[in-house]
């Protein structure tokens, strides 16, 4: 079991919020990122990730962090 993160930052890298939290899957899915299945999920933070598609990166970890609540 991978451990769990304190809190989800800018700076958490993708895969590593999914292994801690799998429930978050859910929120990327509300914002159409197929992140679960995507190689830059491995290496790519969420506010890199974010910003790529098009996201506002504070309103995507307001969403993340408020699933792991």
């Amino acid at each position: 079991m991978a451990k769990k993160l304190a809190k989800i930052t800018k700076d958490t890298i993708f895969l590593e919020m999914l292994q801690s939290y799998p429930e978050t899957a859910k929120v990327l899915k509300k914002y159409n990122l197929a992140c679960v299945g995507c190689m830059g999920a491995q290496s790519e933070p969420i506010e890199l990730g974010a910003i790529n598609h098009g996201l506002d990166p504070v309103d995507l970890l307001a969403a993340l962090n408020a699933a792991v609540k």
